[in-house]
């Protein structure tokens, strides 16, 4: 699993940031952490997370009252936050398409504070798309078999040591 860190300071007015793109290669599982932005003068109450591959726009709002009977305490312990928060950690699985081997999709965070500001935070990321090279990577023989005397042309059965998918070829000679 692949882990982005989001930090801010304090948000004291509107904000909105461009985070740098990132590449992926393949199908990653993304973790998004939020726990880095601060929230010392004011708290986050909701947030809307669009996560930019047409899935439905996820959203988080702070409970008025945090139940400790119900809910772990571990963010106030290890990040200061008392009384709970909604910038945690949030885990989303990206598909690349099957028709282009670049897709570039942006990750949107809309948080609102407890003072009426919001931050709008976009992160830009690149999905590279596996070619057949990565999907195989090494290759094993298992067997060969010459084809015609004369001609010497030969099948090969060669294996995946990735996948321990089975590749026929056929090398003729020139």
């Amino acid at each position: 699993m692949d882990t982005i860190f989001i930090n801010f300071n304090t948000i004291t007015e509107n904000t909105t940031t461009t985070l740098d793109v990132i590449d992926f290669k393949g199908a990653p599982s993304i973790n998004f952490v939020l726990t880095g932005i601060d929230e010392t003068v004011n708290k986050a109450l909701t947030m809307d997370i669009q996560w930019g591959d047409g899935t439905d726009i996820q959203f988080a709002q702070k409970d008025i009252v945090f139940n400790y009977k119900k809910k772990s305490i571990l963010d106030e312990v290890l990040y200061g936050k008392v009384g709970g928060t909604i910038l945690n950690q949030y885990i989303h699985t990206y598909v690349p398409t099957a028709s282009s081997y670049f897709t570039e999709i942006n990750a949107q965070f809309l948080i609102y504070f407890n003072n009426g500001f919001y931050a709008n935070i976009t992160q830009p990321i690149k999905l590279i798309r596996e070619s057949y090279y990565d999907d195989i990577q090494k290759l094993g023989i298992m067997n060969t078999q010459m084809v015609g005397l004369s001609s010497s042309n030969t099948v090969a059965n060669l294996q995946s040591k990735y996948n321990k998918r089975t590749y026929t070829t056929f090398l003729e000679k020139e």
